[in-house]
């Protein structure tokens, strides 16, 4: 496996489905990062850094960052994934239908 899941032919819906509390879908690309990805907290961590210099609510840059060491204690207890892997799980078809017009990586 090579690549976003999104640009494979047989995940073209991404590898994940983003809901918002309102039960929608968002519009626009997407990417999810979890707490077993090792690169994660880096990524966070940055976000948080140009948060900051955009100017956005201090507590919310704070919340990012402390997710960010979060996500760093979870990957210590729980071990690294392997979000570059290939599929590995059967997937749902109902879960799918509801991803074919979304904008997820």
């Amino acid at each position: 496996m090579t690549g976003l899941w999104r640009n494979q032919n047989d995940t073209r819906e991404g590898k994940f489905l983003v809901t918002r509390r309102d039960g929608t879908i968002p519009e626009w690309p997407f990417f999810v990062l979890g707490a077993r990805d090792p690169a994660a907290p880096a990524a966070l961590w940055e976000y948080a850094k140009q948060c900051q210099a955009l100017g956005m609510d201090g507590e919310y840059v704070e919340d990012v960052k402390k997710l960010s060491l979060e996500f760093d204690e979870y990957r210590i207890q729980h071990g690294s994934g392997d979000p570059d892997a290939p599929p590995h799980r059967e997937d749902d078809p109902d879960t799918i239908a509801k991803m074919k017009d979304s904008k997820g990586a």
